[in-house]
């Protein structure tokens, strides 16, 4: 028997998941069909309000539910650093420690030639922009130490050359090939603490 049309586009709606394959697609999928009528609507009502309600801060780059960014408009923070992250998640990280009181610009995804993603669609030429426009005295580049990360940072290194910023880097505490997502919070911290110039090769 075949897997019902709507069962099967569940399924391949849950396979977009970073890290979910063909049966734990399938596995989660039926799964949600055993929900109550109750979760089932508190399922959709949720999707519905992230749909609704959540969008992307112009300024850093963050996910947001309302009109202004938590960070961006907080006047207590160090308005002359700017921490360079991959993706929204990894301020989730750095968040956590309450290490870093700075400001953040997310770059939404990393170089990649073979995917063609060059550096417009990461928005390096807006993250030049902020920091002439905002007299950044320091960047401190936190991209996943991934090769495509390792070659963002390389890019943006020399890319930023011409600014007035010190451009910096977390320490190699991090291991290699990890988001940073999954890394724990005392790693994320000592490596801001060790943090040095960023040298390139």
């Amino acid at each position: 028997m075949e897997t019902i049309e709507a069962v099967k586009r569940l399924k391949e709606s849950y396979r977009k998941l970073p890290g979910v394959g063909e049966k734990t697609a399938e596995r989660m999928a039926y799964a949600t069909l055993g929900f109550s009528e109750k979760d089932m609507q508190d399922f959709i009502a949720s999707l519905e309000n992230v749909v609704k309600n959540v969008h992307v801060c112009p300024n850093c780059g963050i996910y947001i539910d309302t009109p202004l960014c938590p960070i961006c408009d907080d006047d207590s923070r160090d308005t002359d650093t700017l921490l360079v992250v991959t993706d929204a998640k990894s301020v989730i990280s750095f968040e956590k420690t309450g290490k870093y009181h700075g400001k953040y610009f997310v770059l939404g995804g990393s170089l990649s030639p073979i995917k063609g993603i060059d550096p417009e669609k990461i928005r390096i030429p807006e993250l030049k922009k902020r920091i002439v426009d905002n007299n950044i005295k320091e960047v401190i580049l936190a991209c996943n130490s991934t090769i495509e990360g390792e070659t963002t940072s390389s890019f943006i290194r020399k890319y930023l050359e011409d600014t007035d910023a010190k451009i910096t880097r977390l320490a190699y505490g991090l291991p290699v090939g990890a988001d940073l997502e999954y890394v724990d919070e005392l790693t994320i911290e000592r490596s801001l603490d060790a943090r040095t110039i960023y040298k390139g090769e």
